[in-house]
């Protein structure tokens, strides 16, 4: 148990990652405003391509990606970034 501990708690925490995504799909789902539904989806497609770019390392490790699609993931992230900045404040609000 002690030799694969480390995975074991990072394949909980990626369990848990999965869940938070399905269930924030889900809400974006049932919001009726459709401006609002266009900037949740933003936020969502964000968190998605933020827990790939942060696992990148294992995920090209393992020969799940490649280098190019990692640096796809990186400029898109950073376009989505760029285009949630704008809508900030009225998301606070």
């Amino acid at each position: 148990f002690n030799v694969c501990q480390h995975h074991l708690v990072e394949v909980g925490i990626a369990h848990v990652e999965r869940i938070i995504l399905e269930q924030f799909q889900l809400a974006v789902q049932n919001v009726k405003d459709e401006n609002c539904k266009q900037v949740l989806n933003k936020l969502c497609t964000l968190f998605a391509l933020n827990q790939l770019d942060k696992n990148k390392g294992w995920y090209l490790e393992n020969g799940y990606m490649e280098g190019v699609k990692t640096k796809v993931i990186r400029k898109h992230l950073n376009q989505l970034c760029w285009e949630v900045r704008q809508d900030a404040v009225p998301l606070t609000d």
